[in-house]
């Protein structure tokens, strides 16, 4: 008599021999242009917003790791990802202590208190994100304008704003094509914001560098 055993898995159940630090390492490559152009766009502050998320992110990573007498796994890139998402769907001007603070909560909140990468429930940049957006709704829905002159010379005053501190923002302030319609009934032309001319988040700007993006990981194959 044969006897069947039922083995239950977490996610991915349809394996192939590329590792996971492979697919986390193409799809940062597959945000460089988009990350490159928000930085193109709006100057050194957005530099450092990504920076600052992606290191909090890898640090609390490996910190976790290590307080719960696991391997650090920070070089399969997922945390990586982490950062760099978060850092990327905030705006421009963000203040960097409230950047990395979300970057700590995605990490600890978002994935490794389901316990790890293939656990999490929900996707832990935006688990970060949610947290920021109730957590600071003024300083998440207050929009820089691209494109200015002296923007990689100089940083808004935000940026750099002291932990727990009410942040000050520049008297300049960019709507984005979405707020402009609501409130202004200003329409944006295609043309626009297919090529990223606007305002908005960090990286949500050039529609046509995100997709291309997604044109590259489908051809790697890493769609699947």
């Amino acid at each position: 008599m044969f006897k069947q055993t039922l083995h239950i898995s977490t996610s991915p159940h349809l394996k192939r021999s590329i590792g996971t630090d492979d697919i986390m390492r193409n799809v940062v490559w597959a945000l460089l242009p988009t990350s490159a152009f928000a930085v193109f766009s709006f100057g050194l502050s957005v530099f450092l917003l990504l920076m600052t998320a992606v290191v909090a992110a890898v640090l609390t990573e490996h910190v976790l790791c290590r307080l719960s007498g696991q391997q650090s796994t920070v070089d399969d890139w997922s945390a990586v990802i982490t950062g760099l998402l978060l850092g990327l769907t905030l705006p421009p001007a963000f203040p960097l202590w409230m950047a990395f603070v979300g970057s700590v909560i995605a990490i600890a909140l978002g994935k490794f208190a389901f316990g790890g990468l293939g656990y999490n429930t929900f996707n832990p940049a935006l688990v970060g994100r949610a947290v920021l957006q109730a957590a600071f709704p003024v300083a998440i829905t207050t929009w820089h304008p691209a494109f200015l002159d002296g923007r990689f010379s100089a940083i808004p005053s935000s940026t750099l704003a002291l932990p727990f501190m009410e942040p000050h923002y520049d008297a300049i302030s960019g709507a984005t094509p979405l707020s402009a319609f609501k409130f202004d009934q200003v329409t944006t032309s295609s043309a626009d914001l297919a090529m990223g001319l606007v305002s908005g988040s960090a990286g949500e700007t050039c529609a046509v560098l995100i997709l291309l993006g997604g044109i590259y990981l489908i051809a790697r194959n890493m769609m699947n």
